[in-house]
């Protein structure tokens, strides 16, 4: 029984070429030496295994997502359009950044502060500090402010990713949001056709901000912004602020004297402010004047002159 299972086993491993034991020892003991080298290769084996895997898990998870969001699509019937902008989008995140970030509504994504969620309140802000806060400590709006404040409000901040032609915020969508201008440009088109552009801002740059610091809320955007080329914006929302800004009243303060210089500077539109387009005029426009009136102001005038050159003509006999 011994000798067919030596056999068995021999055959399984597919060891060969090796002289036959003779003895039940030495049967025993070449036994032991095939399993101890079967185990020891498979352990080899699935750490090498392992090593792969964690070095393709970022690409790996990468296809999955892409695939996943393909299928979606194809079983909805979205534009072909539409899925092309999708899939640039995830290849422009995935080699500019290497991961996948917070975009929109998809679902399909790892968002920056759930990559750090984990981590203590601390090393967060360490984390925040360096990487955002060269950005946001040149935005002039926050000059002035607590730097304690700044430091709060880098891990309120989100990062998204807008593909060339994406619009970032509509005329007339209600603002909730202000953005910062990590990377990229960003245009503000306008016009009877939609497409003139009224500026370019680049990064550093700063919008929405009127309506993030508007106390009554409800403020309309005024203008079209578009990104021109690939850019990726910080985005601070206007809850967020808030619970900030609670904290640190004296900053309150020098943002909305800022915000009110903004206002009598760039002369809003009343959308803008919140209030209605007849509240804009100071001295109400004067009252169309009755066309009777006019009448009878005309043939009163006819009359008066009349009068006048008469007397005018007796006037110069008597001096005659």
């Amino acid at each position: 029984y011994i000798r067919c299972y030596y056999f068995a086993v021999k055959t399984l491993i597919t060891i060969g070429g090796l002289p036959d034991p003779t003895t039940v020892f030495e049967i025993v003991f070449q036994l032991v030496n095939y399993f101890v080298g079967v185990f020891a290769f498979s352990i080899m084996i699935g750490q090498m295994r392992d090593v792969v895997g964690a070095a393709t898990a970022g690409p790996a998870y990468y296809r999955s997502c892409v695939d996943s969001t393909v299928k979606y699509m194809t079983v909805y019937k979205i534009p072909r359009e539409v899925q092309n902008r999708v899939k640039t989008w995830y290849d422009y995140t995935w080699q500019s950044q290497g991961m996948l970030v917070k975009v929109g509504d998809l679902s399909l994504q790892i968002d920056e502060q759930e990559l750090l969620i984990q981590l203590p309140d601390k090393m967060r802000l360490d984390i925040a500090v360096d990487v955002n806060y060269s950005i946001v400590s040149k935005v002039a709006l926050f000059q002035g402010c607590d730097r304690q404040m700044i430091f709060d409000m880098l891990k309120r901040l989100k990062s998204v990713v807008y593909l060339p032609g994406d619009y970032v915020c509509k005329k007339g969508e209600i603002g909730r949001e202000m953005y910062i201008i990590k990377a990229g440009e960003v245009q503000v088109v306008g016009g009877p056709d939609g497409k003139t552009v009224f500026v370019t801002l680049r990064a550093g740059s700063v919008f929405g901000e009127i309506s993030l610091l508007a106390v009554g809320g409800g403020n309309r955007r005024t203008a079209n912004v578009v990104a021109h080329g690939f850019a990726n914006l910080f985005i601070l929302d206007k809850k967020d602020l808030s619970e900030i800004m609670v904290h640190y009243p004296e900053s309150q303060k020098i943002l909305r004297k800022k915000a009110k210089k903004m206002l009598t500077k760039d002369k809003k539109p009343p959308e803008e402010k919140g209030v209605g387009k007849d509240s804009g005029q100071v001295i109400p426009r004067r009252p169309e004047t009755p066309k009777l009136f006019k009448a009878a102001l005309v043939v009163g005038k006819g009359e008066t002159f009349a009068k006048l050159k008469e007397t005018y003509k007796d006037t110069g006999s008597t001096l005659e």
